[in-house]
């Protein structure tokens, strides 16, 4: 990490570094996972009150915002980024990267597909009605191994090899899509 800044939160990177930007989303896809999964657990006990309500609210509110964007973020920008930089390459490493993004490319239609079921429990939830949670685990399990897979599959290759008018291509997109409010 080039460049963070100290707050409250913690060091956090700043937008000149997408790759950066990218993994520090996946932390917190994590700790939204890990709220999910603890909603889970307290709800047969207290049931959705308002610390239920709250934590259902902000779940919703990053999945249905956020992690959109950050799918986005990787299938217009960092992946096509990606394949463009590796060209016409046929060797063993180009074909593996070429798979491992139509593998991402995939469980991204299973996410949001595992979204779309857990969502409307969330949504009773937040307005205060007892629901039980469906899937949780398999929802945050398939989350963090997707987020694990792309740390380790993608953004190290995209670290090591994209250039700086690359990288800088991929911030500024970033940055106006986080800025359109359609």
């Amino acid at each position: 990490m080039a460049e963070a800044h100290n707050t409250l939160l913690g060091d956090i990177p700043s937008w000149d570094e997408p790759i950066a930007m990218l993994e520090a989303c996946h932390g917190r896809v994590r700790a939204f996972c890990d709220t999910l999964q603890r909603l889970a657990k307290y709800l047969p006990e207290h049931g959705a009150d308002i610390q239920a309500q709250q934590a259902a609210k902000n779940i919703l509110r990053y999945f249905d915002v956020a992690a959109p964007k950050h799918h986005a973020d990787e299938e217009l920008d960092l992946f096509p980024a990606l394949l463009t930089k590796l060209g016409p390459r046929d060797d063993v490493e180009a074909n593996r990267l070429r798979e491992v993004i139509g593998s991402l490319l995939q469980e991204h239609t299973v996410l949001h597909g595992l979204w779309q079921q857990l969502r409307p429990a969330l949504l009773h939830i937040a307005a205060g009605e007892q629901v039980e949670l469906p899937a949780v685990k398999l929802f945050a399990n398939t989350y963090c191994t997707h987020a694990d897979r792309e740390e380790q599959l993608v953004f190290n290759f995209a670290t090591d090899t994209l250039d700086a008018a690359t990288l800088s291509q991929l911030s500024q997109s970033m940055t106006a899509r986080r800025h359109d409010t359609r």
